[in-house]
């Protein structure tokens, strides 16, 4: 095997992985923050407001596997033709993904809003708690477009190589986000208080804003890919089969996960409100947590990419297991912090007792499998980076639906041990998945994959 360790990596390989690694990582602590936020601000509310959100946003990640599907694709192939040294194809992939993105917006936009209330109810919540999330619903997927459009254009920023650019306009509009959160949740700064409702309002702004300023900055032509042009722009069926080749398979494997994440929903919601408000925080501590791990990830899909466009799979290789080790690392500490802290986490949302202890002994169950859901994503990564999408999908399938969702089910609710019992099913997921990520990528068959007849030829696309 040709991993290194921690310790001794090649410097260059560890110098690129964590240049591309921690923009990442800050960057989606500012998405998570966003959410944070927002979800401080409407704690505010009362309990009712606390559920719906978290239903909302439960139902956000169905939507979010469509487009996040996309993104993959846009994030693989730029990668591919950036390290092939053919920016004209990059580019070419960029341009597709955007007029693909329009159509899903389109599709998302008017099933969304038609159906916000129902998909809430289908979860068995309260009239209060479909009230709450229903608005909140209804105005994001009003507004989808500027995320599809974020998602995208950073997706291509990634695959290039630039991950800075992505962390510096996240950041922009999550300020953007916190005060008009505020004013429009609450009625200060002379806005109208629109409750849930603004939250809502708010993040919509930021994400109109942030996807104003990544189009134009690569419309500029100043950056590693470019908008400029009106080559590409025509619908390219053969690039348009190349991006489905590689994002169905993710698109499947995040249905999957998002459909078992609303069944982990359904089963706390069942338990009473006070135990899925309990389920909404702590799935926010896990957001967070899991940070080093997508930033590591990310770096490990893109160097993949770039490696293989360059004919240097051993490069790849190196570079992947360098950035699951350094997740690894990063991840336990994080789990350290739910271990020690994670009744003060839950108290910043909280002065609810019984959620807030309840909480705490959730995060300590969490904590024990970081670690293993570093490699999960780290070696999910590099596998991306190759083109093999479909290993992580099955995972997904089994993980979530055979593993996880049984055992939570038999021990949260057959066997009454509520919350706990269903997070200790995550625990025994976390095993499952790692060890059967360890045996697919030690296989090796991801080095040929992009290499062989179904890759993008050399030529260039047509």
């Amino acid at each position: 095997m040709a991993a290194t360790t921690l310790q001794r990596p090649e410097p260059s390989i560890a110098r690129q992985v964590l240049t591309l690694a921690w923009p990442v990582i800050v960057e989606n602590a500012f998405q998570t923050l966003l959410g944070l936020v927002d979800m401080l601000l409407v704690a505010q509310l009362g309990t009712a407001a606390i559920a719906g959100v978290g239903a909302a946003l439960q139902i956000l990640w169905v939507a979010f596997s469509l487009f996040g599907a996309l993104s993959l694709g846009t994030t693989v192939l730029v990668a591919y033709w950036t390290g092939a040294r053919r920016p004209d194809e990059a580019n070419r992939v960029v341009k597709q993904s955007l007029v693909m993105a329009g159509g899903i917006a389109l599709l998302l936009t008017v099933l969304g809003t038609l159906t916000s209330d129902l998909a809430i109810a289908a979860l068995g919540a309260e009239p209060a708690v479909v009230a709450a999330g229903g608005t909140y619903l209804r105005i994001t997927f009003l507004t989808i477009a500027a995320l599809i459009g974020m998602f995208v254009l950073n997706a291509a920023l990634r695959g290039a190589g630039d991950t800075r650019t992505p962390m510096v306009v996240t950041g922009a509009i999550n300020l953007i986000n916190a005060v008009a959160a505020y004013g429009l949740i609450f009625g200060a700064l002379g806005l109208p208080a629109l409750g849930v409702a603004g939250s809502a309002w708010a993040a919509a702004l930021a994400r109109i804003i942030g996807c104003a300023v990544l189009g134009a900055l690569l419309w500029s032509g100043r950056r590693a890919v470019s908008l400029r042009g009106r080559a590409g722009w025509r619908p390219d069926r053969a690039l348009i089969g190349r991006l489905l080749q590689i994002g169905v398979p993710s698109l499947l494997e995040q249905l999957l996960l998002s459909t078992a994440i609303l069944v982990y929903g359904a089963l706390a919601l069942a338990l009473g409100t006070a135990v899925y408000a309990t389920q909404r925080i702590t799935f926010t501590a896990i957001m967070i947590a899991f940070l080093p791990a997508f930033g590591f990830a990310t770096a490990a899909t893109a160097l993949t990419g770039q490696s293989l466009g360059a004919g240097q799979p051993e490069r790849a290789e190196r570079a992947t297991w360098f950035a699951v080790k350094a997740a690894a690392v990063w991840m336990a500490l994080m789990g350290l912090g739910c271990a020690l802290f994670g009744d003060r986490f839950m108290a910043l949302f909280t002065t609810d007792p019984e959620i807030t202890t309840l909480g705490a002994l959730c995060l300590r169950l969490i904590a024990v499998a970081l670690p293993l859901w570093a490699v999960i994503l780290g070696l999910s990564g590099g596998l991306r980076g190759a083109g093999d999408t479909r290993f992580p999908m099955w995972m997904a399938a089994v993980g979530n639906w055979l593993v996880r969702l049984p055992i939570g089910y038999t021990l949260g609710v057959v066997w009454n041990l509520g919350l706990p019992g269903i997070y200790a099913a995550f625990l025994v997921d976390a095993v499952v998945q790692a060890g059967a990520m360890i045996w697919r990528y030690r296989q090796g068959r991801w080095r040929t994959l992009l290499t062989a007849p179904t890759a993008p030829p050399a030529e260039g696309i047509v």
